[in-house]
């Protein structure tokens, strides 16, 4: 391989028998597969930029430490790396395109962490959900918040730590719910393509069965827009943050009515972040969610918005330099309730100056999907139902996440 260029890959520290060591996973999951590497590996990994060839990095890193680096050894890894799909190479290309034929062929999107995130059978997940549900009812008995609901932001953190958090949000829709189609903005964690949205026609299955998507609005939407709201349609493929909202959807609303969901990927702002502009800025930005906030207002009681969306992601593992420790959880905390304050205010703006302000320091991958949500969704006002955060102690990390629901 000439010039190694390392895909966007996961770097998870962690201890095996007393020694660190770093997984490296693909959150794409392409090739399902995760390697184990010493620290000292990532510093080789950090030369694979596709701008210097196998002898250049030996050479730098002979350099740097002194040692003769052989190019064998660094072609060996590349090899290994590019076995796994890890390279932006050829083999890589290649296996994404025959991926990306058969997604785009196929007339639903399958479970991708059904078995691995939470149950494949459906008797098992509900199991799971109704422990959720107990749990959330033990916690805070429910009482009816508004006269309607109309939205709600739901955590997209697994279900092991956040179920209690799901539920107290998903108990919104019992009553005063009479929606028919639920619009899901969904963090869209490693998109590829350039285009804030990413759109699919596709169903979304779950062990609960299948659930359709509302092609009417999607095709409003691609109408409204000048651009191709399917570029980067595979994200969808592997993205847990719809998949596991319309799992606890379809749990919520079984017995009741039939429904289908408009599945909407959000991808990053962080560019906006690093100019200081806000997301109204970008025309095709604005001009999306103008369209569906007409639609909102439009469908009425017979539409409902939900934005799959975690806060925070600090510490070694989201690539900060210090674990986190007892001040920054409280920091965290603090700025996560500000901006959560404003997003109860149906503040979009204020919502998002709260992240910019800050250049994401936070690294709230909620951003997107909540800015959506409260740019279109009509309602009064927002309750905050739950705040967590879930600290991982061997990584020095955690991750923030909250329920909040919406009201005429």
């Amino acid at each position: 391989m000439e010039k190694p260029k390392l895909r966007h890959i996961e770097a998870i520290p962690a201890e095996a028998n007393g020694q660190k060591i770093v997984y490296l996973r693909d959150p794409q999951n392409l090739s399902g597969k995760v390697l184990a590497v010493s620290p000292e590996t990532l510093i080789i990994l950090s030369q694979f930029n596709g701008k210097n060839s196998v002898p250049e990095i030996g050479k730098s890193l002979s350099r740097k430490f002194g040692d003769l680096i052989r190019n064998e050894d660094i072609e060996t890894l590349a090899r290994q790396l590019d076995e796994v799909l890890f390279l932006d190479s050829k083999n890589y290309r290649d296996h994404k395109n025959k991926l990306e034929s058969r997604f785009r062929q196929a007339d639903k999107r399958e479970p991708s962490h059904a078995g691995l995130s939470y149950p494949n059978n459906a008797d098992d997940l509900s199991g799971w959900f109704r422990t959720f549900f107990d749990k959330a009812e033990e916690t805070k008995p429910y009482k009816a918040l508004g006269p309607k609901p109309r939205g709600l932001i739901s955590p997209h953190i697994d279900y092991r730590r956040g179920g209690t958090s799901y539920a107290l949000a998903y108990r919104e829709l019992l009553d005063g719910n009479e929606a028919e189609t639920f619009v899901i903005f969904g963090t869209s964690h490693y998109a590829e393509a350039d285009n804030p949205f990413v759109l699919t026609r596709k169903s979304f299955e779950t062990p609960f069965g299948e659930t359709g998507t509302n092609s009417e609005i999607v095709d409003i939407l691609v109408e409204s827009c000048n651009w191709d709201l399917f570029e980067g349609e595979i994200s969808h493929r592997t993205e847990h943050s719809i998949e596991f909202q319309v799992a606890m959807l379809q749990y919520i609303m079984q017995g009741k009515r039939d429904f289908k969901i408009v599945p909407i990927l959000c991808n990053s702002f962080y560019e906006l972040v690093n100019e200081g502009k806000s997301p109204r800025e970008d025309d095709r930005i604005s001009g999306f969610l103008d369209t569906m906030s007409d639609i909102t207002s439009q469908m009425g009681d017979r539409i409902f918005i939900i934005a799959g969306a975690d806060m925070a992601h600090v510490g070694l593992k989201f690539g900060d330099k210090e674990p986190v420790d007892e001040p920054t959880l409280g920091k965290i905390k603090e700025r996560d309730i500000m901006s959560l304050t404003r997003s109860e205010n149906l503040d979009a703006e204020g919502f998002y100056r709260s992240v910019e302000e800050e250049k994401d320091w936070r690294k709230v991958c909620g951003l997107a999907p909540i800015y959506a949500t409260l740019a279109t969704i009509q309602a009064g006002s927002g309750v905050l139902l739950d705040y967590d955060q879930a600290l991982e102690p061997d990584t020095g990390s955690v991750v923030s996440f909250a329920s909040m629901g919406f009201y005429i």
